[in-house]
């Protein structure tokens, strides 16, 4: 590497990058779009999404709930333990949990799923790519561009080699900042 940086021409640039494709760069790239950002960038080290629940073959949903029957988290939450196990799961989902299941009923079961880390992944990439979320996979964000306390491009790497991109906010879901 000689140092060269190239820099993303203007009007190239992104309203929100998120950087770290997991479920919370998932999540957060969703709830950018949904609140109206008009370009938003997902920006991921490796070659799927999902981080830990995808790649890290952790495949279980963990509980919506509070373990007493009452649910706890929901929108994008819900939508992506739903989207999980669209194609099937690996145990059935609780149907306290899928109707009106009596608070009784949904105290003996968690909401939670044990779903397909493969079919996740390209379920995840279908819904982002639906919704307009640009995605950049093999890329690491390796330093900022500031003007006094504003980021305003992020540096990336990837095979490419190294450019910034011009942004307007950043949300970093990489886990390890």
């Amino acid at each position: 590497m000689n140092g060269e940086q190239k820099t993303v021409l203007p009007g190239a640039g992104y309203d929100v990058a998120v950087a770290g494709g997991g479920v919370a760069g998932i999540a957060a790239a969703l709830a950018a779009r949904r609140a109206g950002a008009g370009k938003v960038l997902l920006i991921e080290r490796a070659y799927a999404l999902g981080g830990l629940a995808t790649l890290g073959l952790i495949a279980i949903y963990l509980p919506l709930c509070d373990g007493r029957g009452r649910q706890v988290s929901f929108g994008i939450a819900e939508e992506l333990l739903r989207l999980a196990v669209r194609h099937g799961s690996k145990d059935p989902l609780p149907d306290a949990w899928l109707g009106q299941g009596a608070p009784q009923m949904r105290t003996k079961t968690r909401f939670q799923a044990r779903y397909d880390p493969n079919v996740f992944a390209i379920l995840a990439e279908q819904l982002l790519l639906a919704e307009g979320v640009e995605l950049l996979y093999g890329t690491l964000v390796c330093d900022v561009r500031r003007a006094g306390s504003r980021v305003t491009a992020l540096v990336v790497e990837n095979k490419a080699g190294r450019s910034a991109i011009p942004v307007r906010a950043v949300v970093d879901a990489t886990g390890d900042a």
